[in-house]
C-alpha cells in the first residue's frame, strides 16, 4: 500500500468513526488532546497521523486501533 492510499484509508475510516460515534472533530479533539487542526489534517486525509494519535483517536472512540490501521499490509 502506498502512504497516500494509508493515508486515505484513515481519514475514511475516522471520519466514519466520528460519525457512528456522533462525536465531533472539536469533541474529539477535547478527548485527545490532540489540536482540532491536526484532527481536521486527518480527516480530509492532509497528513499522516502519529502513531501516537492513532492510538489515543482509538482510544477515544472506543475502537479497536486495527479498525484505522491495515497492519498485514506495509507502506511502500
Amino acid at each position: 500500500m502506498t502512504e497516500n492510499k494509508f493515508i486515505e484509508r484513515y481519514a475514511n475510516r475516522l471520519k466514519s468513526a466520528l460519525e457512528y460515534c456522533f462525536t465531533s472533530q472539536k469533541e474529539l479533539s477535547k478527548m485527545t488532546g490532540i489540536p482540532e487542526s491536526t484532527i481536521s489534517t486527518y480527516c480530509r486525509g492532509a497528513r499522516m497521523p502519529t502513531v501516537k494519535n492513532i492510538i489515543n483517536i482509538a482510544n477515544a472512540l472506543d475502537y479497536e486501533i486495527d479498525y484505522f490501521i491495515d497492519a498485514d499490509e506495509p507502506i511502500k
